[in-house]
């Protein structure tokens, strides 16, 4: 069975046990691009983002690659599942310049089992997780691909969009490339998509961000 796990903000939910989680951690900078975790390196670690955005893919049995999901400062995550093994095929790339703490997974859980309430809280977001992927998945059978990016844009405005005077900034770099990947689609179909919305008036490039929505409402809609 293959299984990951990720946290986005986890280190809040943690409150002060952050800290005791990660006493004595190995604190790495990486530059844009560099791959931190793949299949051929898997030290068993659980790591903390203190810096950056970072991307999480799988590549698929056809070959195609997926964005499972996108990590800020806070987020944490491990290398392997906390049973049956580890996701294979998962890379972790650094989209911005990024540091990183990481422990022994062992350490890591053995001080979870010392705080029972923050045990609890931590399986609960885990469970959370899943739950969030099969609704995802299950929201897009079935639907086109406008559809379906529009309701990927919603879920990052509201993840990740910062609100502005008469828009929503998403600041991280993402790419039409990652966006195909997260909605199962090739690029130039994004890029098709995303020249209707600018046309539309429901996104607009800005030199400050990666992308502004401009009209939410319009999309939420588009997205049903």
């Amino acid at each position: 069975m293959d299984l990951f796990w990720s946290l986005p903000r986890a280190a809040s939910g943690f409150g002060g046990l952050t800290d005791r989680l990660f006493v004595g951690a190995q604190d790495r900078r990486h530059d844009a691009g560099t791959i931190l975790s793949d299949p051929d390196h898997l030290p068993n670690r659980a790591f903390l983002c203190k810096s950056g955005t970072l991307k999480v893919t799988k590549i698929l049995s056809n070959g195609r690659e997926i964005l499972i999901t996108i990590l800020e400062p806070g987020a944490v995550w491990s290398d392997r599942a906390l049973i049956n093994g580890y996701w294979r095929e998962v890379f972790i790339e650094a989209m911005t310049p990024a540091q990183t703490l990481s422990v022994e997974k062992d350490v890591f859980e053995g001080c979870l089992r010392t705080s029972p309430d923050s045990l609890t809280w931590f399986m609960t977001r885990i469970s959370e997780q899943v739950s969030d992927a099969l609704t995802l998945l299950d929201d897009f059978r079935g639907r086109d691909t406008a559809s379906r990016l529009a309701r990927v844009l919603v879920r990052f405005s509201k993840q990740y969009g910062r609100p502005s005077e008469d828009s929503v900034v998403i600041e991280f770099p993402f790419t039409h490339q990652d966006l195909a990947n997260m909605i199962g689609t090739a690029r130039e179909t994004v890029s098709r998509n995303m020249a209707r919305f600018r046309a539309e008036g429901y996104v607009r490039d800005s030199r400050h961000a990666t992308l502004e929505i401009v009209n939410l409402l319009s999309l939420e809609k588009l997205a049903g």
